[in-house]
């Protein structure tokens, strides 16, 4: 299974047309950020606000799709047997900014300025911004297609170009 970019777009606006307002994040929020597709897609990433969580499912469940892991509140996995999609509800902080319930009870905070936009399939889509997207990939152990994605953010940081060797299957 794969997602293109054209086909995460379509998701995108899918949910958008229901007045869900998601931002991409993982493999697909670094090449909306690089602009260009760099390696294979498992999944479309995606945070969407909590209130509208239950909306965006609606959507995706209307298009086919079916729960296959649900670890809310931290995630909720969907899958329609050829895409995937990961929906990560997040919450307005009092303070500011943003929050994600993270597992085993604790809480991953975003600032304010933590999303940006970027360009996918041809079209403008708001994304994590490069720093948020390297602290999310450092807070695991890296996958080949984490270090692949290192690579496409150090790139951008560097204002160079990442290489296009990109592994196979991911997310």
């Amino acid at each position: 299974m794969a997602v293109s970019d054209v086909e995460a777009v379509e998701i995108i606006d899918a949910l958008a047309a229901a007045g869900v307002r998601s931002w991409l994040v993982g493999g697909w929020g670094v090449d909306a950020l690089a602009e260009r597709v760099t390696r294979t897609h498992r999944d479309v990433d995606l945070m969407v606000l909590g209130d509208h969580l239950e909306r965006a499912v609606g959507v995706l469940v209307e298009r086919g799709f079916r729960v296959t892991t649900d670890w809310l509140p931290v995630r909720i996995e969907l899958d329609d047997g050829i895409h995937v999609v990961d929906l990560h509800p997040m919450h307005p902080s009092p303070a500011g900014g943003w929050w994600q319930a993270a597992p085993e009870g604790g809480r991953y905070d975003y600032p304010v300025d933590a999303w940006t936009s970027g360009l996918l399939g041809g079209r403008t889509v708001e994304c994590a911004c490069v720093a948020l997207q390297l602290a999310a990939h450092s807070s695991y152990e890296p996958r080949p297609v984490d270090r692949h994605d290192l690579a496409v953010l150090q790139g951008l940081i560097d204002g160079s170009e990442a290489s296009d060797d990109a592994p196979g299957d991911s997310s």
